[in-house]
């Protein structure tokens, strides 16, 4: 096998020539086959740069995109900040505006009804509004405290619902009607307190009016009450 491999064997057997003919074939087809390797390398090379270029043109004109984007919603947001600034401050003058009505329907109502006010507090409103289900109401009564200063009132209120039943007058305790547990008809209230609850009117019972007590037992001492008519609580909230 090494003699196979010796130079001198093929000289002795073919000839000097042909060996060094066939060296040389041998060499140029190698030079060849190098050559045609770096340029397909150096091809293969220019498209993945050419690739990449367009991959970085597109990225740069998606950064531009989005800093045309980014520019346009600090305009608007800018615009947005602007807008709710005087937003706000008309809600401020809408605010002072409405204290400063309340404290004079407050003042007028300590001179004509002064039993709708006690300790600065006053039974605001309650309103209707009727649910999908028939006879299925909800209501929302508001307690107000008119004062400047204000400071912790704790009292209990009381809701009766007062109709007609075969030609009777009937009273209904609406708490009770809207599940409101005993412990919840207290409450602890500074500027203002919700009563909020949904019931069904009994069956048969005809509404008149909503007569409300609260009872003030910390902070101020005193009983309110005020009586709300069925129909008007009902227009109210925009319902005939």
């Amino acid at each position: 096998m090494k003699k196979f491999l010796q130079l001198g064997y093929w000289k002795e057997r073919f000839g000097r020539l042909p060996v060094v003919l066939l060296i040389t074939v041998f060499c140029a087809a190698v030079i060849y086959l190098a050559y045609y390797g770096g340029v397909w390398h150096a091809a293969h090379l220019k498209t993945q740069v050419s690739e990449q270029q367009q991959q970085l043109q597109q990225l740069y004109q998606q950064l531009e995109r989005m800093e045309y984007q980014r520019n346009v919603l600090q305009v608007e947001l800018d615009i947005e900040k602007s807008s709710n600034q005087g937003l706000q401050q008309q809600l401020g003058l809408l605010q002072e505006e409405n204290y400063s009505l309340r404290e004079n329907v407050a003042f007028y109502q300590k001179i004509m009804a002064p039993e709708l006010q006690q300790g600065g507090v006053i039974i605001e409103s309650l309103a209707l509004s009727a649910n999908q289900a028939e006879r299925h109401f909800h209501f929302s009564l508001a307690l107000l405290q008119v004062e400047q200063r204000r400071s912790l009132v704790e009292g209990e209120i009381a809701i009766q619902l007062v109709g007609r039943k075969d030609g009777k007058e009937k009273r209904y305790d609406l708490l009770e009607l809207a599940n409101i547990k005993q412990v919840d008809h207290n409450f602890a209230m500074r500027y203002f307190t919700l009563y909020e609850g949904d019931f069904f009117l009994p069956e048969g019972v005809v509404p008149e009016r909503i007569d409300v007590t609260a009872t003030l037992t910390r902070g101020a001492k005193g009983q309110l009450e005020r009586s709300f008519f069925w129909q008007d609580s009902l227009r109210a909230e925009g319902n005939t």
